[in-house]
């Protein structure tokens, strides 16, 4: 077993009918929101095929729940626009959805809690056989910032990083990875911090993680969704990425 986990939190689209009837939006809205906020291709991106019994990936769109950020609207900052872990506020700050507290709860029994519990399962397998484990986060983001954004910059490449989590070492190795490569890269901009299962979160330094933002328009049209020509450079960069993660994670000297 490898000590790799790859987390993708937003590369769903999928609405379930079920769930589709909470939104105000018609269906050509929905479309046009799913497309601000969806990390399309992000699976493809990185690899997800590459990564067997290692990939934590959401089940649904984020714009049903967002496993990535706390249930807990108090301790959400993005909740304060309508967009915690159940959004009711577009990207433009419009209704999207009206919940009850009932219905929320529901939502969040259905795709966060087990979400959450599998990301608990994977480190502590890895920790007890590996004694480690490296969380990949990956995302995208789109070349123009959203109007619920108060982040600065759009690097090509956007690394997060947690202070517990995050070794100067791994943070490191990726940022010189990519200029490598040619890309432009940002520590902690346009975003901070990176996915870590709550099992070990600011408690176990064994787990470490860190986030890779992509930026869209490096490997897809924003306008209609669809990739274009750069993808398959992206890819082969990230794919790429994969072994010298998995060094890492076995060779090089971690936090405890």
């Amino acid at each position: 077993m490898s000590p790799l986990i790859l987390h993708l939190p937003h590369a769903s689209s999928l609405i379930p009918a079920a769930d589709r009837e909470d939104f105000l939006l018609s269906d050509g809205e929905l479309a046009a929101e799913g497309r601000r906020l969806v990390d399309a291709h992000t699976d493809a991106l990185f690899g997800a095929e590459r990564w067997p019994g290692a990939v934590l990936a959401a089940k649904v769109s984020r714009l049903v729940v967002d496993v990535e950020r706390f249930a807990d609207d108090a301790r959400e900052p993005c909740a304060r626009v309508g967009m915690g872990a159940t959004y009711v506020r577009t990207t433009e700050g419009r209704p999207l959805r009206d919940l009850s507290a009932a219905r929320r709860a529901a939502l969040l029994e259905s795709y966060y809690v087990p979400h959450h519990a599998a990301a608990d399962r994977l480190a502590g397998e890895r920790l007890a056989t590996q004694g480690r484990c490296l969380v990949l986060d990956a995302h995208s983001y789109p070349l123009g910032p959203l109007p619920t954004e108060v982040a600065a910059g759009r690097p090509e490449i956007g690394l997060g990083t947690d202070a517990f989590h995050t070794c100067p070492e791994l943070r490191d190795l990726l940022a010189g990875f990519f200029r490598a490569r040619g890309y432009e890269v940002a520590v902690d901009a346009p975003f901070t911090g990176a996915f870590v299962p709550n099992a070990c979160f600011g408690a176990d330094a064994r787990c470490q993680a860190i986030m890779v933002e992509v930026r869209r328009d490096l490997y897809m049209d924003e306008s209609t969704g669809e990739r274009h020509g750069g993808f398959d450079r992206v890819r082969a960069d990230l794919v790429g990425l994969q072994p010298r993660l998995a060094d890492f994670a076995v060779r090089a000297v971690w936090p405890t």
